[in-house]
């Protein structure tokens, strides 16, 4: 019995240590949770003063910011208004400087001198905005009445024709410009690119620029026409024409159009002519004008040239250019038996232009009987021309003898022979003395050539 009561009492005062020791422990946390949790209130509180704190500041950093773009755009606002007085200032000071310029002094002639000199060099201007004479126009009032008031700048124009479908407003330009020239003659390019068989239902008169072009004509001195037969036929008949110069350019197309009786161009004047294309015939100029034709320049693939005819024909020619095309130089050749030289006493250039299978593979045997059977006392210069750089012939394969034989019929002191895209012989030096012993100076040379040899300019 005693025994179990110290046992009970000794396990009691076990538990009443526990429940001590657990009770402590537990105040302890309690202490450490309330620690903890002070510590938390206090970050936040912080952080809610330091955002208050960093809103307050924000917001008057933007008000600084407004009110300093406010003064920004205020200053912007002053400096444009001085821009603008200072524009108006600029301009006033142009103005006065060019009241004292002295330009301003200068004689209306000297003006008409200058303007001239601005002109391009092209034979036919071509009229851009930027260029002169209608750039002359737009510099000041004064300017563009002397312009206007100048008839040799508005004296050459180069038009394209469009048919019914040139622009009103091109054609009122061309109106104005031909009106600025006055009754003064005219060197005027009419290119019509279209193929007329193509649009054969627009009558060409139907274009507005045809007809202007048309009512002009009396004043046309210098003209180059490029475009296919119909059109060429149809210009031809709009009128009469005192033109000096002529260059007629037809284009193929697949219709002939009175290939055989052309129409026959209305002049009495005419002293340059070029004929380039097949469809472009010599009966394209009266038969009457022919002996005062002193320039003629032939271009007429796959048509013969009967040279000897020409030379016959046009007694008065100083300068004759032709261009022969394929193997058999298109040459109409002089009879066998004719014994008798034709003689030719005006002509002092000749000019002979190849095509590359002319270079290449043509007969020279038909060219070297009509240099025989030629005499020609005014000749000065013969040239041999090979259009295609890329097909060369030798220069002693053309013609020396024939050429050697023709020269000595001219009474010319100084005469010149000059082969351009040939090679040269092995012995030069030999082969040009030759030449020179019979008063020759012969040049071999090369040189590109663009499409426009054919130039009817002297």
């Amino acid at each position: 019995m005693s025994i179990v009561t110290e046992k009970s009492l000794v396990h009691c005062r076990a538990m009443d240590s526990v429940a001590v020791v657990s009770t402590k422990q537990l105040g302890v946390d309690l202490c450490t949770m309330n620690s903890t949790n002070s510590l938390l209130e206090v970050e936040i509180n912080e952080a809610r003063i330091a955002l208050q704190r960093d809103g307050e500041e924000l917001l008057s950093i933007d008000s600084v910011a407004d009110s300093l773009q406010a003064e920004i755009e205020a200053i912007h606002m002053r400096m444009a208004v001085q821009q603008e007085k200072r524009r108006a200032v600029e301009a006033r000071i142009l103005e006065n400087r060019a009241r004292i310029s002295p330009v301003r002094f200068l004689p209306t002639e000297i003006l008409q001198q200058i303007f001239k000199s601005c002109l391009p060099n092209d034979r036919y201007v071509v009229p851009h905005i930027l260029s002169a004479p209608l750039l002359l126009c737009q510099i000041c009032r004064r300017w563009r009445d002397i312009a206007l008031a100048t008839p040799e700048l508005w004296s050459s124009i180069d038009v394209h024709d469009w048919g019914v479908w040139t622009a009103d407003v091109y054609t009122a330009m061309v109106a104005r410009w031909l009106a600025a020239a006055r009754n003064r003659q005219l060197a005027v390019s009419v290119v019509c690119l279209q193929k007329w068989d193509w649009f054969r239902q627009y009558d060409p008169t139907q274009s507005g620029l045809f007809r202007l072009l048309a009512s002009h004509s009396v004043q046309f001195h210098d003209l180059h026409i490029q475009a296919c037969r119909g059109y060429v036929d149809a210009f031809i008949a709009s009128g009469f024409y005192a033109v000096k110069h002529i260059l007629i350019s037809v284009t193929p197309t697949s219709v002939l159009v009175n290939s055989e009786y052309p129409l026959s161009l209305c002049t009495s004047n005419i002293t340059h002519v070029a004929l380039c294309g097949k469809e472009a015939l010599i009966n394209l100029i009266p038969r009457d004008t022919f002996p005062q034709i002193t320039h003629l320049t032939l271009d007429r693939p796959g048509a013969e040239v009967d040279l000897m005819k020409i030379l016959l024909d046009f007694p008065a020619l100083v300068q004759l250019k032709i261009k022969f095309h394929g193997e058999s130089l298109e040459i109409v050749n002089p009879p066998h038996d004719a014994m008798t030289l034709i003689k030719h006493q005006a002509l002092e250039i000749l000019s002979i232009y190849l095509s590359e299978d002319a270079v290449q593979f043509g007969n020279v045997a038909p060219l070297a009987r009509i240099f025989n059977s030629l005499s020609l006392p005014s000749l000065r210069e013969l040239a041999f021309f090979a259009l295609s750089p890329g097909w060369e012939a030798t220069v002693d394969e053309w013609l020396p003898d024939s050429v050697k034989l023709l020269f000595s019929g001219s009474s010319c002191s100084a005469k010149r022979l000059l082969y351009r895209n040939f090679k040269r012989p092995l012995d030069m030096i030999g082969f040009r003395e030759q030449f020179r012993n019979l008063a020759i100076d012969l040049r071999v040379d090369n040189a590109r050539f663009g499409c426009h040899w054919y130039d009817i300019a002297s």
